[in-house]
């Protein structure tokens, strides 16, 4: 059951592991540094890394590289290799480096050394902190000088540090330029220094002139120097050069083409063909129609299937960007040429590379609404089709991946142009196969089939058969691809009965499958049951896995998982009387406790499952207000208005009194749905890490206890009832999954039912004078089922997190021990420094991407003192502050000053959010703080003074 476990890629976590002090292990790596043995110091070297990225602050950075310093000055050359390499991986850190004369002072002393290996390595490692020193004018001096050693060891070195020094100064890659030319046209340069030497002019983008400068100078020496190397390196390095001026991206597209189309070489040829493929991404603005009709003219006279490979994956880049407007489908076009020339040529990588292309048109032209769109998605449709079926049918080790290519372009076609769909299911679904042979290519196939499926709804009906009979032949003991094949399959079976209860016969050849395979599979098949609204089967399998597995939080979780599934089994058998509906409901909350206090137990360290609580408690606590609401509709036909409640209507002038003790009932209800959006809202703010559609999902159903209370408030004459642009001014989500789709046709029902109750009950009961009727009451009853009645469906955060992000502060002054606060005088200004750092996972910025972070820092008095100066109270001062930082390699810091004139306790709170690139606000923590004392020196003396008097 080891894939029960979360994995964080990027950490180096021991579980079970004791954490330690930062300078308690800074001690221990400089006692190490100190040893007389080698051994132990190279130990000690290597641990610095892992101590800058668990403990990434200025001051113990600045002090670790300050020793690293020493040692490099003093020590071995293996022993600076060693130091180099921590350099190199520690980019991120250097700029918290604080004394940077010191540490460079330490480092560059060697480069006066006898020892030409010794110079090399500090040149290296000068050049791996370039980012930090890059206007040093001696260490300028110093890589010129070695650019002249007749060392090659020195000479790669100097070359090397140039290079890196040339990437982050302007004024040395200025002053370098000549030299460097001078150095490559000179006859006493071996020819692999000159072509080491190329490399650099790529840096030269500082400045307009010297990049133009060095252009002319290469496209001069291109002619000069023929040889396949000089060749390639000088138009790879102008290509980079290009592709970071951004203005020579014209000009060196025209350079790459001349040769494309001129050059006899091969290796030249797919060499600026991959160039070309790299502009198409950097500048796909920049390319003109005249280019592509070239690139397109080439393609299709290209003797050679991997120049033809080549150009049609550079088309293909160019299609996908927003040059699709400049290719030209009409009659005689290039772009018509290759279609017809290579749409069905006999190699299918080839073939699948131009449908790609064919398939990239004809979405831009969908959505453009261009003249022409039908035909081009038919011919599209056609192509790949045909595609398909060739490359399942043949057994070359290309046609896997140009199968890959083709089902990708399928599933983009038919999220563009739905009316596809059905071709594209009745095609895959036709050559599903469960022979050992074609399995992996039927995986393919599935893949497709649910990616399709989780898109566009019913799109799998008509094909389902096929997938249930491949379903039934499947032999899950061949390995790891038949259990990705059941568990894709079940998946795509899953998504065609969504809103939908599974037939016994379906439930049974599920469980069949299930107990044939592993426990991991069986899980992965709940997971996704549960996510698609399907718990009966989800609470069949989950049961049946609990006890195969090792660990106690495993068994924890899986019972929650299990409690889940049974309260959601419990809602699908709600009757229509509306006793049994609250007894039901109740049944169904009583599991989903049991579920949160698993869940609860099953949190560790590592793993908090605080998204998953929270969202289930939520959940909970809907189904309760939805109990509510039913009990105030039953109770309203029960407990009809006293006798003075039209009395009590005029004298207090609301005419909802009228109703009795029922319009209060109603009103607590959506007062009561009112407190859980504002919680949705918490949920949402707080889930920084949720994917697009978890974080649809909370919106969805804070907009259904949202549109309960409108409902509520129109019953009670507080909204015009006839508001049909309420649907509209909802926050729906853009993309939403097809699991989504029920609740959103829900919303539509209950708008349109809403509008008529509500025009019966005015022609019907004119001038009652707000008064609500039965109508309205068996309204609201049926609204509060429908909606109970809608299984959840579980999102994908519950169970994964693709994405990672934790934020840790670090807050000075510290007190001497952890139970004592912070002591300062009343007449004195303290500052606090905040300082933190940014973990991500393994995906970091999958989803979303930290702009800045915001710090609020406010105080409030614990305890005030007894005795003041002059024994009059004082206010205390407003200490709220807010700042917002923008993180520098995922490390931020700000200060802030705070003033406690009254002598007492004081806390200061801290808490930490998030601001992402679009400029929203997440509330994701963490929350601290810190205790501060206030005295008085004045005030202390003179209690001093009569305690001694009064001894």
């Amino acid at each position: 059951m080891a894939g029960f476990v979360h994995r964080l890629s990027n950490q180096d976590i021991g579980i079970g592991e004791p954490e330690k002090d930062a300078n308690a292990l800074l001690l221990e790596l400089d006692k190490g540094l100190r040893s007389a043995k080698s051994g132990e110091q190279c130990e000690a070297i290597v641990k610095f890394p892992r101590l800058f990225e668990k403990y990434p602050f200025p001051i113990l950075i600045n002090s670790a590289f300050l020793k690293l310093a020493d040692v490099f000055r003093t020590g071995s050359n293996f022993l600076r290799l060693c130091i180099l390499k921590v350099t190199q991986q520690c980019q991120r850190h250097l700029d918290k480096i604080i004394n940077v004369d010191e540490f460079i002072r330490r480092i560059f002393s060697v480069i006066h050394s006898n020892d030409a290996v010794a110079r090399s390595l500090t040149l290296r490692t000068l050049g791996s902190m370039a980012a930090i020193i890059p206007e040093r004018k001696n260490v300028h001096h110093s890589i010129v000088s070695s650019l002249d050693s007749h060392d090659a060891v020195e000479l790669e070195a100097a070359i090397k540090a140039a290079a890196q020094f040339a990437a982050q100064s302007q004024s040395f890659s200025t002053s370098i330029s000549q030299k460097l030319a001078d150095m490559i046209k000179g006859l006493e340069t071996p020819v692999e220094m000159k072509l080491k030497l190329i490399p650099i002019f790529q840096y030269m983008y500082h400045n307009s002139k010297i990049s133009a400068h060095v252009r002319e100078l290469c496209t001069e020496m291109l002619p000069s120097y023929p040889s396949s190397s000089f060749v390639l390196v000088t138009l790879h390095t102008l290509s980079l050069l290009a592709a970071r001026s951004l203005v020579d991206i014209p000009n060196q597209i025209q350079l790459l083409l001349k040769y494309l189309e001129s050059d006899p070489r091969i290796a030249v040829k797919l060499h600026a063909l991959q160039d070309l493929s790299m502009l198409a991404k950097k500048g796909p603005h920049l390319w003109t129609h005249t280019d592509i009709q070239r690139l397109c003219k080439f393609t299709t006279e290209a003797c050679f299937d991997d120049l033809s490979i080549g150009a049609l994956r550079v088309l293909t880049a160019l299609s996908k960007t927003l040059a699709v407007s400049k290719f030209e489908a009409v009659e005689g076009s290039p772009v018509l040429d290759i279609f017809a020339r290579c749409n069905y040529h006999e190699n299918n990588t080839i073939a699948s590379k131009s449908a790609e292309l064919l398939t990239d048109m004809a979405i831009h032209s969908v959505r453009a609404d261009l003249k022409g769109s039908a035909i081009l998605c038919q011919e599209a449709t056609s192509s790949l089709d045909t595609l398909i079926m060739v490359c399942i049918a043949t057994d070359l080790d290309s046609s896997f991946q140009s199968l890959k290519v083709c089902l990708k372009s399928v599933v983009n076609l038919c999220n563009s142009c739905p009316d596809r769909s059905s071709s594209f299911v009745s095609t895959i679904a036709s050559e599903l196969s469960t022979d050992n042979n074609r399995l992996k290519k039927s995986l393919l196939l599935a893949e497709s089939l649910a990616a399709i499926g989780s898109e566009q709804r019913g799109s799998i009906h008509k094909s389902l058969s096929e997938v249930v009979h491949c379903l039934r032949n499947l032999d899950a003991s061949n390995g790891d691809d038949a259990s990705k094949m059941g568990v894709l399959l079940i998946t795509i079976i899953f998504h065609a009965y969504i809103g939908n209860s599974l037939s016994q016969e379906l439930c049974s050849l599920i469980e069949k499958f299930a107990s044939s395979t592993n426990e991991w599979v069986t899980y992965k098949i709940v997971r996704s049951a549960m996510r698609y609204g399907h718990h009966l089967i989800a609470s069949k399998l989950s049961e049946s896995i609990m006890t195969k597995i090792s660990r106690e939080h495993f068994f924890y979780w899986l019972s929650a998982i299990n409690n889940i599934s049974k309260g959601e089994t419990c809602l699908l058998k709600l009757q229509d009387a509306p006793t049994s509906i609250i007894n039901t409901i109740n049944e169904a909350t009583v599991e989903y406790y049991k579920g949160i206090s698993n869940l609860k137990a099953a949190t560790t360290p590592l793993f908090p499952l605080s998204f998953p609580v929270d969202y289930m408690r939520l959940r909970v606590e809907t189904l309760q207000a939805h109990i509510q609401l039913m009990t105030a509709c039953t109770s309203f036909r029960t407990n009809p208005p006293p006798a003075i409640a039209t009395s009590l209507a005029a004298s207090t002038g609301q005419e909802q009194h009228k109703c009795g003790r029922g319009a209060l009932q109603l009103q607590k209800c959506a007062d009561l749905f009112s407190a859980i959006v504002n919680q949705y809202n918490n949920l949402y703010q707080a889930s920084f890490d949720a994917d697009p559609q978890t974080l649809n999902s909370i919106l969805l159903l804070q907009q259904s206890c949202q549109l309960m209370i409108f409902l509520v408030d129109t019953v009670l004459n507080k909204k015009p009832s006839s508001d049909a642009s309420y649907l509209h001014g909802m926050k729906i989500p853009q993309t939403l999954r097809i699991e989504q789709h029920e609740l959103i046709d829900v919303f539509q029902l209950l708008l349109t039912e809403l509008r008529q109750v509500a025009n019966h009950s005015s022609s019907s009961s004119a001038g009652s004078g707000g008064l609500i009727t039965f109508k309205h009451v068996d309204f609201l009853l049926r609204a509060s089922q429908t909606i109970v009645r809608i299984p959840l469906c579980v999102p994908r955060y519950i169970f994964q997190s693709l994405q990672s992000t934790l934020i840790k502060l670090a807050i000075s002054p510290q007190p001497r021990s952890s139970n004592e606060p912070v002591s300062v005088q009343s007449d004195t200004h303290l500052s606090v420094k905040i300082e933190g750092v940014v973990q991500h996972g393994a995906h970091p910025g999958l989803f979303r991407k930290i702009r800045s972070v915001r710090l609020t820092v406010n105080s409030v008095i614990q305890s005030r003192a007894q005795a003041t100066n002059d024994g009059k109270p004082m206010e205390n001062p407003t200490n709220d502050m807010e700042q917002v930082v923008e993180p520098h390699n995922d490390y931020f810091s700000a200060q802030f000053i705070f003033t406690f004139p009254i002598n007492g306790l004081h806390v200061i709170n801290i808490e930490a959010s998030i601001i992402d690139q679009a400029g929203s606000i997440w509330k994701t923590g963490p929350k601290t703080n810190m205790f501060v004392k206030s005295y008085d020196d004045a005030i202390l003396r003179a209690q001093q003074q009569a305690q001694k008097r009064n001894f």
